[in-house]
């Protein structure tokens, strides 16, 4: 469906053009679960055949897989007592914690893109799906940026969004740079990084963005046949790229202060602050240093994966 801007909407974007994008992560808005579970229905399908409420064996089974997942991981028998899967999450997503919805907003993009795929042609039709998985996920985008919810859906996961800018100029190039399979192993690491920093783990959000910057030298070394060796620190793998010549000679010097960044930025903050033992006082990591090391560990990651593209 086609997104469609009312005149008081319109009227607010032309009173605030240089509004700069702030989010907040704490509350779901009535308005925004409503859109949320509006999409869902259109893209995952109707609850059951007819879309009321009819025996459990007329089921959406993806509305079904969705519960029975989250009740699982959540250790919980049941969410209600309305007869259908999805009469019971929709119900449940209109007015539960912001944790809760987050989760499940999380299971339903990917069952979102799951509905999708060729097994499903027949159901989307018995379930009146309406609208693809790719226009889906645009507008719940869509509608999370225009709450102003801190979180977009990327790659099937939903990652915290500190600045819009940031996150569309450098942390969803990064995941596109690393959607091929030769990057299986630093893609993993960098949306786990992501994971970790929603979850306010940051100390092992610092740690893998670290890992996803190495791991993604090393996918670029072996795929252009280049020498290295498994243990070596960044500083290392730096310069096992400038002796490759991963980026051209010109760019020697403007890229000292890349590297001298690099050894003290990002690595430094792992080293630091994630990656040895804590002590016996347990180490705060304040949760603007972790945002600071994922975005420079993406911008680093689009950096060396656009020259490896270019050489």
């Amino acid at each position: 469906m086609a997104i469609n801007k009312l005149f008081s909407q319109r009227q607010e974007e032309a009173a605030n053009p240089n509004r700069v994008d702030v989010y907040q992560y704490d509350t779901i808005p009535e308005n925004l679960r409503v859109q949320v579970s509006q999409i869902a229905i259109e893209s995952l399908g109707k609850v059951g055949i007819l879309g009321d409420s009819l025996s459990p064996a007329h089921d959406n089974e993806l509305w079904a897989e969705i519960e029975r997942i989250f009740l699982r991981e959540k250790g919980w028998r049941c969410l209600s007592r309305e007869s259908l899967a999805g009469h019971r999450i929709l119900n449940f997503m209109g007015s539960c914690p912001t944790d809760n919805w987050l989760d499940l907003l999380e299971l339903v993009a990917h069952g979102i893109c799951v509905m999708a795929g060729p097994r499903y042609y027949m159901e989307r039709q018995q379930w009146g799906v309406e609208v693809s998985a790719e226009e889906a996920i645009q507008e719940i985008n869509y509608r999370l940026r225009r709450a102003g919810v801190g979180y977009q859906i990327e790659e099937n996961h939903l990652i915290r969004v500190d600045s819009q800018f940031i996150h569309s100029e450098i942390v969803k190039p990064a995941l596109v740079l690393l959607s091929g399979k030769e990057f299986d192993g630093p893609r993993q690491e960098f949306l786990s990084a992501h994971e970790h920093y929603r979850a306010g783990e940051y100390r092992q959000a610092i740690g893998s963005a670290a890992n996803a910057l190495e791991s993604t030298f090393k996918a670029i070394f072996a795929q252009k046949g280049w020498d290295y060796q498994q243990g070596m620190t960044i500083k290392h793998l730096v310069k096992v790229a400038r002796d490759n010549k991963l980026w051209p000679e010109y760019l020697d010097a403007s890229f000292d202060q890349l590297v001298a960044t690099l050894r003290s930025g990002l690595p430094e903050i792992r080293n630091n602050d994630s990656a040895h033992g804590q002590g016996a006082q347990p180490k705060a990591v304040p949760s603007y240093i972790a945002a600071y090391a994922l975005h420079l560990a993406a911008s680093k990651i689009v950096f060396i994966a656009e020259a490896a593209k270019s050489k």
